[in-house]
């Protein structure tokens, strides 16, 4: 059966926001099962995406419709994109089968005129009047159901008393597609290549990465990512000269420069990981995107011991966990990486299988669908 699905998200499209990636490909995969999607989203202005449309940016086919909200980024734009939803919400009443929600704000809404909502979180609500809102949207006779990220971010909800009346919960993990030719390889560059894809904020662990740096010196260690703010405050740096910022590169050509690097890093610290504006520490229930990026790259990653990174990843069976602030044990697994080949290749195939088995996005998709009976 195809639905006509309204998608709230809170991203801003296009910009270099992980969240912004995990909406556009969500909302592809929704497409792909023959649904009507319209994305609801922030407009910004990328100058990387400039020249080109939103979806080639991201990499994903233009199988759904975007509709671009304004969301000032003065004091109370905050206000004005949530009435913006408002009024599309309202314009769609009558006119589409569900009301999928990444905006608690939407979701209240839509539940408050009697629409089908899910709600989908990736964190808790932190605010008094954030928690009222999720209680009413999912109290309300028309919540469809709730998927979350991750098994210990259901614990906490359900320690919280947030969970929903009818009992209907998925977890479902973030996701991606495989990259093409990305079998994984034994041998290595000279130098060899260490590498880091993500966001340059702070308390993400890169602070471990520059100490490798001076202790492996006959390592590259390429940082790929951050915003100009970002760049221009780790370029202010004495950074060691084997240590290179590679700066932003668009989605769609990430596949690339996986494919160039020998050793993947997460060294996402045990707590205080935290957005590009703040908010409640999700080093208890993240799912990060770049987990599942590195497992599709088919290149061995070492990642830290956080337990929810761990509802994914097995030392020695995908990938290599160590302490997190345990820098000689940081250095001692991307020596074992480079010097055995067999187990390169052990570890990257089976995060890559990992990955076609059940983190694609038309996995979750299926997940959600089935395990929320929206097919039917």
């Amino acid at each position: 059966m195809t639905m006509k699905i309204l998608y709230l998200s809170l991203s801003y499209v296009p910009s270099r926001r992980a969240s912004s990636i995990q909406v556009m490909r969500t909302c592809s995969a929704y497409a792909q099962r023959g649904h009507d999607i319209t994305l609801v989203a922030k407009r910004y202005d990328e100058p990387a995406a400039r020249g080109g449309s939103i979806h080639e940016f991201y990499g994903v086919a233009p199988t759904f419709r975007i509709d671009l909200a304004p969301r000032p980024p003065y004091r109370g734009g905050g206000v004005v994109y949530a009435a913006a939803i408002g009024r599309r919400v309202l314009s769609a009443s009558g006119r589409v089968d569900l009301v999928y929600c990444r905006d608690l704000v939407g979701a209240a809404i839509a539940a408050r005129l009697g629409m089908p909502v899910v709600l989908e979180s990736h964190g808790v609500p932190e605010t008094t009047w954030q928690r009222r809102l999720w209680r009413h949207a999912v109290r309300a006779r028309s919540f469809v159901g709730l998927v979350v990220v991750s098994n210990a971010l259901h614990r906490e909800l359900e320690r919280l008393q947030l969970l929903p009346s009818n009992g209907r919960v998925v977890i479902a993990r973030n996701a991606t597609e495989p990259f093409s030719g990305s079998e994984p390889r034994p041998t290595t560059s000279s130098p060899p290549r260490i590498g880091y894809i993500g966001n340059l904020y702070e308390n993400r662990g890169l602070e471990i990465i520059v100490e490798l740096a001076r202790r492996v010196p006959h390592c590259q260690f390429e940082l790929v990512g951050g915003s100009e703010h970002d760049l221009t405050r780790w370029r202010a740096l004495r950074l060691p000269p084997n240590v290179i910022l590679r700066g932003f590169q668009p989605p769609s050509k990430l596949h690339e420069i996986y494919r160039s690097l020998d050793v993947l890093l997460m060294p996402y610290p045990r707590d205080g990981i935290r957005g590009p504006t703040g908010g409640a520490d999700s080093s208890k229930w993240c799912s990060p995107i770049k987990m599942f990026e590195y497992m599709a790259s088919g290149v061995p990653l070492v990642a830290s011991d956080l337990p929810v990174l761990q509802e994914v990843l097995t030392n020695g069976e995908n990938a290599l966990i160590v302490p997190a602030t345990d820098v000689e044990a940081w250095r001692a697994a991307i020596e074992r990486l480079l010097h055995d080949p067999v187990l390169r290749v052990a570890l990257a195939g089976k995060a890559l299988s990992d990955v076609r088995a059940q983190f694609t996005p038309e996995a979750r998709a299926s997940r959600v669908f089935d395990g929320l009976g929206l097919d039917g």
